[in-house]
């Protein structure tokens, strides 16, 4: 009975919750025009640029319009000088589901109205879109890419990064090493549980003899 109790309790402990099981990441290297970076620009202020991406499923002929189905993201508000855009932090795109490998991607630049802040309703203020189908492993590595028209180039690099304690191609595996009373376990690359040494079982509970 004890023995049951105890399995019962290590299959609740082991249930975990976690908000997202990877993110994707893409980070803007460059962005010019030779039109001229910003459409608005002010007699007070520099000039005000921000990055949009959304990330979708798999279209034959990508649509900008909502929603973004894997997820959205948009840079912070910068200067739209060289340096203020090659040191703006990545954009991150969690993600709650295995990760597809092939994705529509679209990177829209915008100019920023003081007024308005990250909106995007004003058609006017979109400098660029990027609308593109990917393919992307799992992997720390960044992959780069550049993408060049109307005389606008943008340059970025991306890549998919599983969460902490998930692993695998498709970042569904989840194992999370523990050492207590309940458990004695590591993790390898694809997320299989490893008993600790001197330990073994299911649940690795077992002291080896």
């Amino acid at each position: 009975m004890a023995h049951l109790i105890l399995s019962c309790v290590l299959v609740l402990i082991s249930t975990q919750t976690i908000e997202s099981s990877g993110f994707f990441e893409l980070k803007v290297d460059s962005f010019s025009s030779a039109r001229g970076v910003c459409k608005v620009k002010s007699h007070s202020q520099d000039c005000q640029i921000f990055f949009r991406v959304c990330l979708k499923h798999t279209q034959d002929v990508i649509s900008p319009e909502p929603p973004c189905t894997y997820g959205m993201g948009v840079t912070e508000i910068f200067s739209a000088d060289t340096n203020s855009i090659s040191e703006s932090a990545p954009i991150r795109v969690p993600f709650q589901f295995k990760w597809p490998g092939t994705f529509s991607l679209i990177i829209e630049a915008w100019s920023a109205e003081p007024s308005d802040g990250l909106a995007t309703e004003n058609q006017n203020n979109l400098i660029n879109r990027l609308a593109t189908l990917r393919r992307l492993t799992v992997g720390l590595d960044w992959s780069q890419d550049v993408h060049t028209e109307d005389q606008t180039e943008l340059r970025y690099s991306y890549r998919v990064v599983c969460d902490e304690f998930y692993h695998g191609e498709t970042c569904s595996a989840y194992c999370k090493p523990r050492d207590d009373p309940f458990y004695h376990r590591t993790c390898d690359a694809s997320g299989n549980e490893v008993c600790l040494p001197g330990w073994d079982g299911k649940y690795c509970n077992i002291r080896e003899s």
